[in-house]
């Protein structure tokens, strides 16, 4: 079964975040070591946002015909 364009695009989204997320958190090199803050509001928004694509990928294959 083939995941209809919109369901497929919300993956997209949800993958984009989590590597913008990874790139985020993830080594700046051995020249400068640089704190990186993120509010906590702002990353409680962008996992309910992930969670959203995802419930509705989950409910367009859920509902979906046999």
């Amino acid at each position: 079964m083939l995941l209809p364009d919109f369901a497929h695009h919300k993956l997209m989204q949800a993958r984009d975040q989590l590597l913008l997320l990874s790139q985020l958190a993830g080594s700046r090199g051995e020249e400068q070591e640089v704190e990186f803050r993120i509010a906590p509001d702002a990353l409680a928004e962008l996992f309910d946002r992930q969670a959203q694509y995802l419930d509705e990928v989950l409910d367009s294959v859920l509902d979906a015909p046999p």
